[in-house]
């Protein structure tokens, strides 16, 4: 882990060096630059012990580059025993036929398809690049995003389908969450944001959303029951399991602490501002953690969503870091805060990977060895 948070900091020394630059322009350049190194350094290259997703993918993509009847079929053809969603498949096909049959290359490119997306976004709402980057990596958002795959080429059409929506051009937004979809289903859900953000924010709209959570967490299983889907995988896994989801229960924890801070962040300093679509964007993912603990697969709609909540827990408590009309004002207590949120960030990264390690696969990183002939890693030998 010392290794880990070491990784960490060289995002605040690119933060700092980038202060000394006289413009703005300059500053900018250097940070994209700096972090796409760093990042597209340490997950392009990441061995397949690294993330718990990388070698499923990774076999995945090895099986299917050594079945002719593949290699030479249409890269429209879907497969519904490979349980993945069509346009990965297509993605899987094109990368095999056009690109490569190296297995490793769908963890490369994914990575590098990621790390533009990602750092695209942070400059789109950020000024401070490399800082946001740190607070996206430390609380654990990033490696999420290069571990699974699929979602995080479907939460790359929500970036941009994002901007369509803060413009209400609803027809385009709707367009790039099908395309989503096509990655992974849970992007689904996101046709329901637009007439979400539609609701007058206020406590008394905010207090029934979260009561109708905790009813649907609480009837759950009675409700699906009613909707016929007492034979779906994620109902039976549930019932099977017994008991609440330990990470589904850590999540929601978290989620309710961090939209605190940013409630007082937001009390204490008038001047940051909270748009009536991320209000709902905090209010909807308290929701779906109400959820998860009875259900944890749901809390990957959540996934979509935290980028956006950490944007703007720093507009509440470091404006100065954002793109904002006021960005030059200082947020009251903002250096408690940080600290305060950073160290939240570092207590649960920590105890994930003390506890739980086998959530993430980071605490012994290594690169992936090339000049290997076999890599032998779970269900994949490679000969």
């Amino acid at each position: 882990m010392v290794w880990i948070f070491l990784y960490f900091a060289l995002f605040l020394v690119v933060h700092l060096v980038a202060k000394q630059f006289k413009r703005p322009g300059a500053a900018r350049l250097f940070q994209l630059i700096a972090c796409f190194v760093l990042l597209f350094g340490f997950f392009g290259f990441r061995d397949l012990t690294v993330l718990n997703d990388t070698s499923h993918y990774y076999g995945f993509y090895y099986e299917k580059a050594h079945i002719h009847s593949y290699i030479i079929e249409p890269i429209t053809t879907f497969h519904l025993t490979d349980k993945f969603e069509y346009g990965f498949q297509i993605l899987i096909h094109i990368l095999i036929q056009q690109v490569s049959k190296h297995p490793y290359t769908i963890v490369i490119l994914s990575s590098l398809i990621i790390t533009i997306a990602e750092l695209w976004v942070i400059d789109k709402y950020a000024k401070d690049i490399a800082k946001v980057c740190f607070y996206m990596l430390i609380a654990s958002l990033l490696f999420t995003h290069y571990c699974i795959i699929r979602q995080a080429f479907a939460l790359i059409f929500f970036y941009i389908a994002f901007g369509y929506l803060e413009q209400e051009k609803i027809r385009k937004y709707l367009l790039l969450v099908l395309l989503a979809s096509l990655f992974h289903y849970s992007a689904l859900f996101l046709f329901a944001l637009p007439l979400i953000a539609h609701i007058k924010p206020s406590k008394r709209n905010a207090v029934i959303a979260v009561g109708t959570a905790l009813f649907t967490a609480v009837f759950l299983f009675e409700i699906l029951s009613l909707l016929g889907l007492r034979d779906h995988p994620y109902y039976q896994n549930a019932v099977q399991k017994g008991t609440l989801s330990l990470i589904g229960i850590v999540d929601l924890i978290f989620i309710c602490i961090i939209l605190s801070i940013c409630f007082i962040a937001h009390k204490w300093n008038r001047h940051s501002t909270i748009s009536p679509l991320y209000f709902w964007i905090c209010i909807t993912a308290l929701c779906i953690s109400m959820v998860a603990p009875v259900i944890y697969p749901i809390s990957r709609i959540n996934e979509f969503f935290w980028p956006f909540i950490i944007f703007q827990l720093l507009r509440c408590m470091n404006p100065s870091a954002m793109r904002l009309p006021d960005a030059e004002k200082k947020g009251k207590n903002s250096s408690l805060l940080c600290i305060m949120v950073v160290s939240l960030f570092a207590i649960k990264l920590i105890a994930i990977n003390t506890i739980r390690p086998e959530w993430l696969h980071i605490n012994n990183y290594q690169f992936y060895d090339f000049s290997k002939m076999h890599h032998d890693y779970n269900l994949y030998p490679q000969e």
